[in-house]
């Protein structure tokens, strides 16, 4: 009854498509989006051999509607580019480093100056946990502190964590909020209604859901 009462309290972020204001819950829905965008989709794999999470990545390719000078003659060939990725076949109540991996990456090909004008994270309640099925996943805390989000346990790869996850983000937020400075704890958010600016970037727990 008391874990009951726990997630019942708990919060998850999920992936938004700007245009039509609704979420994506699955990889069945992002990827007509990502082909639009001139992304390709691979087949659903493991991270590895001891992984039992399986993930998706898409490709850009230069066949695909969106311009952008990642094109096949320009294509350079000296840094791997990154590949958009998520876990598969749900990619909602993910963490908030997961989120922001995709849309960097995703970002780096299109080159658009405002990110959310395409996909933004907003906060969500659990479902239903009497007929969705939240009530079985495993979730895990998104901070050591007082923060109401959670994400799917096994979904935060270590590299992506370590990428965006330094030992003083969370002691530092109010310090580099108040002086205007980046926060590995923020993304491109959007707040709930109809008045909402065009994009903000707000600390984690400053998302209103």
């Amino acid at each position: 009854m008391a874990e009951d009462y726990m997630k019942g309290s708990m919060r998850k972020l999920a992936l938004w498509y700007t245009r039509t204001f609704k979420p994506i819950m699955t990889h069945d829905e992002l990827e007509p989006i990502m082909a639009t965008l001139g992304f390709v989709g691979r087949p659903a794999a493991a991270a590895s051999s001891n992984s039992a999470v399986m993930w998706k990545e898409y490709v850009f390719s230069a066949a695909g509607g969106w311009r952008s000078k990642w094109g096949a003659a320009n294509e350079p060939q000296l840094l791997p580019r990154p590949r958009p990725r998520l876990p598969y076949p749900r990619i909602d109540g993910l963490h908030i480093y997961s989120y922001r991996a995709f849309l960097e990456a995703v970002n780096f090909y299109l080159e658009m100056c405002d990110i959310s004008d395409l996909f933004h994270i907003r906060g969500m309640p659990l479902h239903d946990l009497h007929r969705i099925k939240d009530r079985n996943r495993k979730w895990r805390k998104m901070e050591e502190d007082d923060s109401v989000f959670v994400y799917r346990e096994g979904t935060l790869d270590q590299a992506t964590f370590n990428l965006y996850h330094s030992p003083k983000t969370i002691s530092n937020n109010a310090h580099n909020n108040s002086n205007g400075g980046g926060d590995h704890n923020s993304i491109v958010i959007r707040e709930k209604g109809n008045n909402t600016p065009t994009s903000c970037i707000v600390p984690l727990k400053d998302i209103i859901v």
